[in-house]
């Protein structure tokens, strides 16, 4: 690590995924033997699938793919571009924050899935994050590629945080799609009080 402080980078995604599989877990361990209670009165009747759903995670999926090539090719040819004092202590805070956020909004939204699909029962999750954000885990995402952009500023990595926001915006819209149809005016008013992904902005 000393000859190579930027293998740190590596640290800190292997704490923001912790964060988020320590999260999962307990979660579920909290939810075995009891009926999980809903953070809303508002529930799914029926099942919601959005079109192209798989599509749109493998469109995502290949930022993880361009972002941790990038970090690899910078860190191990230890080619990581200089920018400003504090550089991988910034990055290190916008990870964090980003870990915060995804823990956060897991804990608040115990219907959350992979796919842009909503089950029979699926809640429509108004508290905590998604207070102020409609996708605060696709934020997260988003600021873990763009820590790790500030961290190895490197063109690559900057189009993986690019990639990164495209296909969370994307899967995203998707999912708004289906959640109007599951929950109509409910959903479009809690939309009119809410952001996408930055609180107040977009």
């Amino acid at each position: 690590m000393t000859r190579n402080p930027d293998l740190w980078l590596y640290i800190v995604h292997e704490a923001f995924w912790s964060a988020f599989g320590i999260t999962l877990l307990v979660l579920k361990m909290i939810d075995r033997g009891r009926a999980t209670v809903p953070t809303s009165a508002i529930v799914s009747e029926e099942a919601h699938a959005a079109r192209r759903s798989r599509a749109l995670v493998a469109f995502h999926a290949v930022a993880f793919g361009i972002m941790y090539l990038g970090i690899g090719v910078a860190v191990f040819g230890m080619r990581v571009p200089f920018w400003f004092r504090g550089q991988r202590g910034t990055a290190s805070v916008v990870v964090g924050l980003g870990a915060v956020l995804v823990v956060s909004a897991m804990v608040h939204f115990r219907s959350w899935r992979f796919r842009a699909q909503l089950d029979k029962g699926h809640e429509l999750a108004t508290g905590g994050p998604f207070r102020l954000l409609r996708h605060p885990i696709y934020m997260g995402l988003n600021l873990l590629a763009l820590g790790s952009a500030i961290w190895a500023p490197t063109l690559m990595l900057w189009i993986a945080f690019a990639w990164m926001t495209i296909g969370g915006d994307l899967r995203g819209r998707a999912e708004e799609r289906i959640l109007e149809e599951a929950f109509g005016d409910s959903y479009r008013g809690y939309c009119r009080r809410t952001r996408r992904f930055v609180p107040y902005v977009y």
